[in-house]
């Protein structure tokens, strides 16, 4: 029997794969780096970026009400 390769998880491989090439061409101090050069001026809090997705947390959506 023939396995077939789940599209989500060759995507979120391929994904980890291309930040680890970045990080690794840029450092690992490389999100912070980008942050603080966009923070302007130096009185403004640091604008770091971080990726989220819509909806509820996955242990929030198994809780009844």
């Amino acid at each position: 029997m023939a396995t077939r390769a789940n599209p989500a998880k060759e995507s979120l491989r391929n994904e980890q794969r291309a930040q680890h090439r970045i990080e690794r061409a840029e450092g690992r101090d490389a999100p912070l780096t980008h942050a603080l050069e966009n923070t302007f001026p130096a009185s403004d809090p640091v604008a770091s970026q971080t990726a989220t997705t819509i909806g509820a947390a996955p242990h929030l959506k198994s809780r009844k009400r």
